[in-house]
């Protein structure tokens, strides 16, 4: 191929080539990026190495024993009903004032009607001691440590010579297994309903003292004072027995643990 021929063949390919290239839109300078805009190149992703899972040991609880509670202690029981409609709130202090001061368990039974047999028209009164039978016949197969209260807020009465009814603010057999008091009295005089509530309290754990074998004391403010025709004693008595009390309650009556249900 002559010289002239060659370049003619030459021009020829070039041309040839740069039609293509323009029909595929590949000429001209390269794209730039956009002003203010920064071209981050994404690192390589390196393939995760293979690592060994590490197995944690389960853990196992360690259990924490309880703190250890004092042993339940009690001397007995009371069963307390009332006779006739009577407050809910003057039971449930009644309770509560027996369980921590004179060391029994309390019972509640159902209210029972007042008996008959027991009221007297004379001076519209019903008579304690008849009352006692009748809640003794409430508990026939009782144990010797239980006893029976009854709450009412009908006046009672009593023989006291040279009296045959003198009113009175509770009643217990001594020793024995009944007792019975009433509000009747016990709210004469009284400021508001808590302090009935304290004198019931109060007469509640003496008529109790008497089941158990306690006399009247001349302690000062024992509950197990003699009312001697008077509130005042009442009002002025501790919550707790006197030291002499004490001693005889617990000679007779000892605290022991509270028996396995």
């Amino acid at each position: 191929m002559s010289t002239a021929m060659r370049s003619r063949w030459a021009a020829t390919v070039v041309a040839s080539l740069v039609g293509v290239l323009a029909a595929c839109g590949t000429s001209g300078p390269a794209p730039t990026a956009a002003a203010g805009v920064t071209t981050v190149e994404r690192p390589a992703v390196a393939a995760a190495a293979s690592v060994e899972p590490t197995v944690t040991p389960p853990v196992t609880p360690v259990a924490v024993p309880p703190e250890p509670a004092e042993p339940a202690t009690i001397r007995g029981e009371v069963v307390l009903v009332a006779l006739g409609k009577f407050p809910e709130d003057q039971l449930d202090a009644v309770e509560s004032h027996l369980r921590e001061h004179a060391a029994v368990d309390v019972r509640r039974m159902a209210a029972v009607d007042l008996p008959r047999e027991a009221w007297t028209a004379k001076r519209k009164r019903y008579r304690a001691d008849r009352l006692l039978e009748s809640l003794e016949a409430l508990i026939p197969d009782a144990p010797p440590t239980t006893r029976i209260l009854g709450l009412t807020h009908v006046d009672i009465s009593t023989t006291k010579p040279p009296f045959d009814d003198w009113g009175i603010f509770g009643l217990g057999r001594m020793p024995g297994q009944a007792a019975v008091v009433s509000t009747f009295r016990l709210e004469r005089k009284a400021r508001d309903p808590a302090h009935v509530i304290d004198r019931l309290s109060n007469t509640a754990l003496h008529e109790v003292g008497h089941t158990f074998g306690l006399d009247h004391c001349r302690e000062p403010k024992c509950p197990m004072q003699d009312a001697e025709g008077s509130i005042d004693n009442t009002d002025a008595a501790n919550d707790e027995f006197g030291p002499e009390c004490t001693a005889g309650l617990n000679a007779g009556f000892p605290i022991v643990l509270r028996p396995a249900k």
